[in-house]
């Protein structure tokens, strides 16, 4: 399919950082473009990469002109790649996806009716899946009595109510393929480079639209199908990197750009401790076995405000580290066992995007 577009043509842009994900990023773009017409470009931004992700990516360009690909010299880390593609874009809007996930049948059509209300940022639900894509569960950012609806976020007793809904940092920014941006409101604020390489980069930006007029439309639905058993956390000693990786990046979250108002910091901090509820807590613990390690992720809890027993006994039950281990593997087993499976894919088919 060849698409040609003028300029002012195109109102959403697909903005993807990448490398050396050749082996994901073909089923991506296969899924991207399918769904996609001459409103919607597809923005590359690939950070050197040493595999033939330029060769999959040029062989897709071929079927769809409103590829625009740039692959730097060196690698200068995600954050910049990930802000590099929304400079090089040309739509109204933003879809910040990552290179190995997949949008929901229908989401593009969706989501280009609801940018024509004009929000600073739209957020939606994700379908969480294994590595070959099968559905293992719903995430919903937000509590999951909350149906579609817009949130003042300017407003600081708005941000506080957004919070207290929130089941997960993915509502604080965290997961970049749920977000869309109002690029304009974007390029007014800028790239933050106090977060350069921190993870947090986007965050830190779309926490600055808050400072100005900044509606966020949450959207019940899940728009994106997350490989979110690719991650680069997965042995032991990553487990304990991805809460640190959480932990100081949303302290500092906090601290550089939430600093006015001590309710707001509260709520916002408080987001935390359902992301990483008490059992997660016993996992994650199991894994430090040194004091002074310990001593200081239990200081960065208290900051989120876990309470002080609770992080105790996690700490206790989490000593039993193969009673740990094997409560870990049965939940996994269940949760990817082909019964379940098969129920969650026949539930995820009647509720497809409208």
């Amino acid at each position: 399919m060849q698409v040609r577009t003028e300029h002012n043509r195109i109102k959403l842009s697909i903005c993807m950082p990448t490398r050396n994900r050749a082996s994901f990023i073909a089923e991506t773009l296969e899924n991207v473009i399918s769904q996609s017409d001459e409103r919607i470009e597809i923005v590359i931004v690939d950070g050197a990469s040493t595999d033939n992700t330029e060769e999959v990516v040029k062989n897709f360009k071929r079927k769809f002109d409103n590829i625009v690909y740039y692959r730097g010299d060196e690698n200068p880390g995600v954050d910049r790649d990930m802000a590099r593609t929304i400079e090089l874009a040309r739509g109204e809007y933003c879809w910040m996806l990552s290179d190995d996930d997949l949008l929901a049948p229908g989401a593009i059509k969706r989501m280009l009716k609801e940018i024509e209300s004009g929000y600073e940022i739209y957020l939606s639900n994700v379908i969480a899946c294994s590595l070959s894509m099968k559905p293992l569960r719903k995430r919903f950012w937000l509590s999951s009595g909350i149906k579609d609806r817009v949130f003042d976020l300017h407003n600081n007793n708005e941000l506080i109510t957004y919070c207290n809904s929130a089941n997960s940092i993915g509502a604080l920014f965290s997961y970049m393929s749920s977000i869309v941006l109002c690029r304009e409101v974007w390029n007014k604020n800028g790239y933050n480079y106090d977060f350069d390489g921190s993870a947090y980069a986007l965050a830190s930006t779309l926490l600055a639209f808050t400072k100005r007029e900044c509606r966020l439309k949450y959207i019940r639905d899940s728009l994106v199908l997350w490989r979110n058993d690719n991650e680069s956390f997965q042995n032991e000693g990553g487990l304990v990197k991805r809460f640190l990786l959480d932990f100081d990046g949303y302290l500092k979250l906090a601290d550089k750009c939430l600093n006015n108002d001590q309710n707001v910091r509260n709520s916002f901090l408080k987001v935390m401790t359902r992301e990483h509820p008490w059992y997660t807590i016993i996992h994650v613990t199991s894994f430090i076995d040194n004091s002074k390690v310990w001593s200081e992720f239990r200081a960065k809890m208290f900051k989120f405000g876990y309470n002080p027993k609770m992080v105790r006994f996690c700490y206790i039950i989490g000593r039993n580290r193969n009673l740990v281990a094997l409560t870990v593997a049965i939940k996994r087993k269940i949760i990817k066992s082909h019964w379940v499976q098969k129920i969650i894919i026949f539930f995820f088919s009647k509720h497809k995007c409208a």
